[in-house]
């Protein structure tokens, strides 16, 4: 019992039992003889036979002394195989599990739909595919510590609100999965996915305070009678894309509708890299004129004779099949996808070029993304052009739509205080923008407002627009911020923003708008008159 509790290997236990019977056994053979008045010491050194007990004491001895030896080298081999063994396990368990949320991965996901799909040919199987909303967010604002807890925190909620048959991943990033066996129809998968979303988009306790949290759902099943997990896992993304355009929590199940989507929008961004390659974009410029422009007054009578006092830069893309492409229509996809980026600063590139043959008091508006303020170095970027190209900071204006920049997004706001620091101009375009703007509630500082006339007028209408003009523009004198009202095309459009005060109007009033080639002849033309 004793040995039991100190050594509880049962091996080692024999090993000590061998090397004391080893131990014992000659002691015990050399005190018999003692007592029998032979001296075992003294016959060796005679060189007197040995009798028949020591000769089997000693076997016994040799022989239990062997076992102990086998038994201690057993030991250590157990002991060698079960290190070997943990970390095998140890090892597995990291192939087949994330690190940060212990969830099964990817490569998991793999191997249990490989062995599901036999059953998915009697069985249909839902995938729920997971994302995070400004989960980029809280980790460039916050730290990745704050990021890492959020993705424990409902990694491990998602996992307790399902049940075995409901098998719980994630891939990466924000990204989680459910492969859920044995589905049940789509709308007792919806009534699910509304009781996980609440359970699981709920504030993050993170250090003194709680990250709000919310996201996505995109739902995909199996066909009947195959299952790959690629294309499910496809079909769920491109539910989740549709699901992500609804504000709040949601979730989508996959159509045929979204693949079709999907393909026009893959071979349009294919597109539009080719035709960033190719030449096929390019940028026309809408003039703006000022009330202290000469011949600003007369015209009215003739628009031909307005001189403009700054330029703004919109992105043309002539399509080799489908011909002019607006930016209405291809933005949002080049967004999405990154290619803004690209496209962004190429366009800013062209159009500082463009403004070199300009007069050195001209302005150029271009318009600035809010992916592109939150690149890292492109506040460095737009500084490194203009020094490059010669271009006085305060001649470029960049117009952002700050309505989708919220207030925790540092990188964004940085770079436009950076750029107003330098000496570049910061405009607003969207109609709840500015307002915001001249009530002084924005997160940060602009220069200007930037009032599509169009717009106005499909809120006030024909009847209240030169009233509601005349307010607006009368506040922003107020705050000191300049106005530029936008989409004054027609002499109508001219007279109206006049009536209401206004001193800054853009738009095709004198014409059309202007390619690079015909600005620089325009300004040629100028200073040929005032060298004359």
């Amino acid at each position: 019992m004793m040995l039991n509790s100190y050594v509880p290997n049962r091996i080692r236990r024999y090993a000590f039992a061998g090397l004391a019977i080893g131990l014992l056994t000659p002691l015990a053979m050399y005190a018999g003889d003692s007592l029998a008045g032979v001296s075992s010491i003294q016959a060796a050194l005679g060189g007197a036979n040995l009798t028949i007990s020591q000769m089997l004491a000693t076997a016994a001895s040799c022989l239990a002394l062997l076992l102990a030896a086998a038994g201690f080298r057993h030991a250590r081999l157990s002991r060698q195989l079960a290190g070997e063994r943990a970390r095998a396990e140890t090892l597995h368990h990291a192939a087949y599990h994330d690190s940060l949320t212990g969830l099964r991965n990817r490569h998991a996901l793999s191997e249990d739909a490989a062995a599901l799909s036999g059953e998915a040919a009697r069985k249909p199987v839902a995938v729920l595919l997971f994302d995070l909303d400004r989960f980029k967010l809280i980790n460039d604002t916050l730290g990745h510590a704050a990021g890492d807890e959020v993705l424990k925190v409902l990694g491990a909620r998602i996992a307790e609100a399902c049940h075995p048959d409901q098998l719980v991943y994630r891939l990466g990033g924000d990204e989680f999965v459910v492969m859920w066996r044995d589905a049940p129809c789509e709308a007792a998968i919806g009534r699910f996915c509304t009781r996980l979303s609440t359970a699981v988009f709920r504030p993050v306790d993170f250090g003194q305070g709680a990250l709000d949290t919310s996201g996505s759902i995109g739902i995909a099943l199996s066909d009947a009678g195959s299952f790959r997990i690629s294309d499910v896992l496809k079909r769920a993304d491109l539910a989740l894309y549709r699901a992500k355009e609804t504000p709040g929590l949601s979730h989508s199940f996959f159509s045929e509708e979204m693949d079709n989507a999907y393909r026009i929008r893959r071979d349009l961004e294919a597109d539009m890299r080719s035709g960033l390659s190719s030449g096929a974009f390019g940028v026309e410029y809408t003039p703006a004129y000022r009330s202290g422009t000469a011949n600003y007054r007369s015209g009215l009578a003739n628009p031909a004779m307005m001189r403009p006092s700054g330029f703004t830069a919109r992105l043309t893309w002539r399509h080799p099949e489908h011909g002019v492409i607006r930016p209405e229509s291809f933005m949002p996809v080049a967004e999405e996808s990154g290619l803004i980026l690209m496209i962004g600063k190429w366009m800013l590139g062209e159009v500082l070029l463009a403004a070199q043959s300009w007069s050195r008091t001209t302005e150029v508006v271009v318009p600035v993304s809010p992916a592109q303020l939150s690149e890292p170095g492109f506040s460095d970027l737009v500084l490194s052009m203009l020094t490059n190209t010669g271009i006085a900071p305060h001649r470029l204006v960049c117009d952002v739509c700050t309505s989708a920049i919220p207030e925790s997004n540092v990188a964004a706001l940085a770079a436009i205080a950076r750029l107003r620091t330098a000496g570049v101009k910061i405009a607003v375009s969207e109609f709840s923008a500015g307002i915001a703007g001249l009530a002084m509630t924005r997160p940060h500082k602009v220069d200007r407002v930037r009032l599509d006339l169009a717009h106005m007028r499909a809120i006030a209408g024909e009847d209240r627009l030169g009233h509601m003009l005349g307010l607006f523009l009368q506040l922003a004198g107020v705050v000191d911020t300049v106005v530029t009202v936008t989409g004054v095309d027609t002499p109508e459009d001219l007279e109206s923003a006049r009536a209401a005060g206004a001193t800054e109007v853009e738009g095709r009033i004198a014409g059309p708008a202007l390619g690079k080639t015909e600005i620089a002849a325009m300004f040629s033309r100028r200073e040929a008159l005032l060298a004359s």
